[in-house]
């Protein structure tokens, strides 16, 4: 008897092992597919020096849009906080995200940080 209960709980326990493992490999799924939702959108910010408006958009392809003009260049890192484009000069653009929100953008080329405005 005893020997028919032990393989029981080690089926179970192979189950649950298995459970755990396909349901993790689900909710990461689930979030990869969600980080460019975060990011999708358009977003306003005002450049000190010129007093000049400017329009970032991001398409849920993450193509990225300045002022209307897509930016040459690949994404490089896309996660709960940032997505790290590198044009094709060799500068990086980083938008910043607090709460799945995106805040700001920094310029690599400018060295600047530019706060997200409301329109």
């Amino acid at each position: 008897m005893k020997r028919k209960s032990g393989i029981a709980v080690l089926g179970l326990s192979i189950l649950a092992g298995v459970n755990k493992v396909i349901h993790t490999r689900k909710k990461a799924a689930i979030t990869t597919t969600a980080l460019p939702l975060i990011y999708a959108g358009t977003w306003f910010f005002t450049d000190q020096n010129s007093q000049h408006q400017h329009k970032l958009e991001v398409t849920m392809d993450l193509d990225i849009l300045l002022d209307g003009r897509k930016l040459a260049g690949t994404v490089e890192k896309i996660d709960e906080r940032e997505l790290l484009f590198l044009d094709n000069y060799g500068y990086h653009l980083r938008i910043d995200a607090i709460d799945a929100h995106p805040v700001s953008v920094y310029d690599e080329a400018d060295n600047q940080i530019y706060r997200f405005t409301l329109q």
